[in-house]
């Protein structure tokens, strides 16, 4: 299965406004993605119309979201079911700190429905931390049939490891992502995680440019594919 299982939709105020769940999912559709997932910070609220979307481009969509730790950890949670992740995003969302939004400075924060129109924007700023720590996001994902996945580890800011400098034992995680998927051998040699541990890559796409237009394939035995029956 050809995948990209990180991708930010006009819901994140850090994304292109171009970012609409029916243009991502007709992009990667041309582009013959066969899995995608929309994970967007603190919230799931354009699954519904992306579920809509990819069933129409004929991709299959992964639920997901992208939820920042109290710790600023950037954590990938992948659900069974859009109304986990919904569930999550709504859990999340709650926890957020209190301030208003402002899209002049932060962006918008779309939500659409499948023919491309905004029907509401949160009031949070979505990309603040949330009140849950590392592992108590881990466990609520896990509790909603998910699994979560410390997202693009490699890298220097919002990753487990530039955060906590090691890897934890608890939680534990079956599965990590990158962002260079050639460091992965660097940081097994190094110590830095388990090492059985099994990787993927996403291309992280806050734009339309940033799309895959190649895509990696998903190893027979990742974690993920339980949730994609």
């Amino acid at each position: 299965m050809r995948y990209d299982l990180h991708i930010h939709s006009c819901l994140s105020p850090c994304a292109d406004r171009e970012m609409t769940p029916a243009t991502i999912a007709g992009l990667c559709a041309l582009n013959e993605a066969d899995v995608i997932a929309i994970a967007d910070h603190n919230s799931a609220r354009n699954l519904p119309a992306a579920e809509i979307c990819c069933k129409a481009y004929g991709v299959k969509l992964l639920p997901a979201l992208e939820a920042n730790t109290a710790e600023e950890i950037h954590l990938l949670c992948y659900f069974p079911t859009v109304a986990a992740a919904l569930a999550m995003g709504d859990t999340l969302y709650e926890s957020l700190p209190e301030f208003d939004w402002n899209p002049d400075i932060w962006g918008p924060q779309w939500v659409m429905n499948e023919d491309d129109e905004i029907i509401d924007q949160p009031k949070k700023l979505l990309t603040a931390a949330a009140g849950l720590t590392l592992e108590e996001t881990a466990r609520l994902c896990r509790e909603l049939g998910g699994v979560p996945v410390p997202a693009h580890i490699d890298r220097d800011s919002y990753s487990l490891l530039s955060v906590l400098g090691l890897w934890p034992e608890e939680p534990e995680f079956s599965l990590a992502e990158l962002a260079d998927p050639d460091r992965a051998a660097a940081l097994t040699a190094a110590g830095l995680v388990p090492p059985s541990l099994p990787f993927l890559t996403g291309s992280d796409a806050h734009c339309l440019e940033a799309l895959r237009t190649e895509f990696p394939l998903l190893a027979p035995d990742c974690p993920l594919r339980s949730l994609l029956k």
